[in-house]
């Protein structure tokens, strides 16, 4: 007796459901009126055009991320040739990157001649530790400058 009537409830939901998913009927369309379109503005540059029944409405789409302004700067001029030049040697702390640049060096002195290296891993121990904020950057800019490298040479090794 309980299966029947299981089966019947189930069946009736069922119904129900369906019933209360398939479309509305759409409104009979007015012989004298055509359809109403509205626009929606997006501010950045798009515009759609679609068929509504109320009146004109205008939207505007935010781009949470935010924008941001980028100021072009002048690229330092590109050496021709690294021959009595002085080079700069800048190690991040990242395992193995100090024994790179120890190489890099050997092969420049070996192979460049008149160049001038400085590892300044070595002569100011306070570069290498990542900076903690652009203040700390730039101070730590400030003392690779005073050495006067033609080009520094920075180690992202791991």
């Amino acid at each position: 007796m309980r299966k029947p009537l299981y089966v019947l409830v189930v069946g009736l939901l069922l119904a129900s459901f369906l019933a209360g998913c398939s479309p509305a009927p759409a409104p009979a369309p007015a012989a004298t009126s055509a359809p109403v379109k509205e626009t929606v503005v997006v501010k950045e540059t798009v515009q759609v055009s679609v068929p509504v029944s109320a009146a004109e409405q205008e939207w505007e789409v935010l781009n949470p991320a935010g924008v941001k302004k980028v100021t072009p700067m002048e690229l330092a001029p590109r050496l021709t040739s690294l021959e009595g030049k002085t080079i700069g040697l800048k190690w991040n702390q990242k395992p193995n990157g100090n024994i790179f640049l120890d190489r890099i060096a050997e092969l420049l002195v070996e192979k460049v001649p008149g160049v001038k290296i400085i590892k300044f891993y070595e002569v100011e121990p306070t570069t290498v530790p990542q900076s903690a904020n652009a203040t700390d950057a730039k101070n730590k800019a400030q003392l690779i400058a005073k050495h006067k490298p033609d080009i520094v040479i920075g180690s992202q090794c791991d």
